[in-house]
């Protein structure tokens, strides 16, 4: 499940987003301002931000360029300010996408799905590669330098996990709350564990599944 930060000052607005993105099976959290945003995205992990431009407290602008200096998560805009200017001072501040009100949330929608698909490299056929490797969402396949390998479930989004974060440091209790759920009782060293199965399974490509000391893992594009 995907997970999108939202913000905008109008309630209504906010409500109605959220009902139809948590229908499509996304997991919305909301923010009534750009300083809101700027925190939730300081203290957590998201796959989309989406911004209104006129928002009190902070503005969208400003708020994208703050969590620009920190995060690369992409940022879509939502604005009723249409004109050729709006949209370059939007795409100049950071923002992925900029979105003209009123809009229907199916668009809306569809441009999530297709941002955050093409921000984690899926192709339209719902594959994942990255240094050789090859996932296939639909069929739960996996192609690492002419090999067919299978992972069991968990594995497997272990694995997706790691490459869609590539280049990046996850530590274990990252990994347990997003793979295992955040009600999950048991050692953190299971993460360990299956990093092991999916390394043997792997092979000679394992070598992109770094150990990082005292921190977690992380999976190199090379």
């Amino acid at each position: 499940m995907y997970k999108i930060l939202f913000a905008d000052d109008e309630t209504k607005i906010r409500e109605t987003v959220k009902d139809y993105m948590t229908a499509k099976g996304l997991d919305v959290i909301l923010a009534e301002n750009g300083k809101r945003a700027v925190e939730y995205a300081e203290n957590g992990e998201f796959d989309l931000i989406i911004l209104d431009v006129m928002m009190p407290v902070r503005n969208g602008l400003d708020a994208c360029r703050e969590i620009r200096s920190f995060c690369s998560t992409p940022i879509i805009f939502l604005s009723a300010l249409g004109e050729e200017h709006d949209l370059l001072g939007g795409y100049g501040s950071g923002a992925d996408d900029y979105i003209v009100k009123p809009f229907p949330l199916s668009v809306l929608y569809q441009k999530c799905v297709a941002t955050i698909t093409r921000s984690k490299g899926l192709d339209r056929k719902n594959r994942l590669t990255v240094s050789g490797i090859t996932l296939d969402k639909n069929t739960m396949k996996i192609h690492a330098d002419g090999r067919k390998i299978t992972l069991a479930s968990k594995d497997f989004q272990l694995l997706e996990y790691l490459m869609i974060n590539k280049n990046t440091v996850l530590s274990r209790s990252l990994i347990l709350s997003r793979i295992w759920g955040y009600d999950f009782e048991g050692d953190d060293r299971v993460v360990d564990t299956h990093i092991k199965i999916i390394r043997k399974a792997l092979g000679k490509n394992a070598a992109c599944i770094k150990t990082v000391i005292g921190s977690g893992y992380c999976f190199e594009e090379v």
